[in-house]
């Protein structure tokens, strides 16, 4: 008869796996920095959680939201006022592209612009958190 195979104690594994990550963390070449932007840059990838101060998100959804939908709605329940629509689309719709293309060129710029702010302030924060770990070292010698 063959041998079963035992399960894996997920628990006591976990633990394991946990007070491993622990040690390292302690140790003194441990890149606390960037693994804190990782963590913070992982985090904004999952489900969309507004926070306030969070430029990088609201610059995101600025990019979302900056195309302009140039289907305009001509349904009507009055008589005629639907053909009435239909025409002012067609005469009008040079207009509203090219106004679309300047307002969605504007609103995709001011995410790039918001995203790269973003970016350099998490560069700046993560520079700021190392100048500190290095200046509480060199303190404590």
């Amino acid at each position: 008869m063959p041998a079963t195979a035992q399960p894996v104690p997920r628990a006591e594994l976990a633990g394991e796996i946990a007070r491993a990550a622990q040690e390292r963390a302690a140790a003194p070449d441990f890149p606390a920095a960037r693994i804190a932007r990782i963590r913070n840059a992982a985090a904004k990838l999952g489900a969309t959680t507004v926070e306030p101060g969070d430029i990088r998100h609201a610059a995101l959804l600025l990019e979302r939201q900056a195309n302009v939908d140039l289907q305009v709605p001509t349904a009507s329940r009055v008589p005629g006022v639907s053909l009435v629509k239909r025409v002012l689309k067609k005469l009008m719709i040079w207009y509203l592209r090219f106004l679309a293309a300047q307002v969605t060129a504007f609103g995709q710029a001011t995410a790039r612009f918001g995203v790269t702010v973003a970016s350099r302030i998490d560069e700046l924060e993560a520079e700021v958190a190392d100048l500190r770990d290095r200046v509480a070292r060199l303190e404590g010698k």
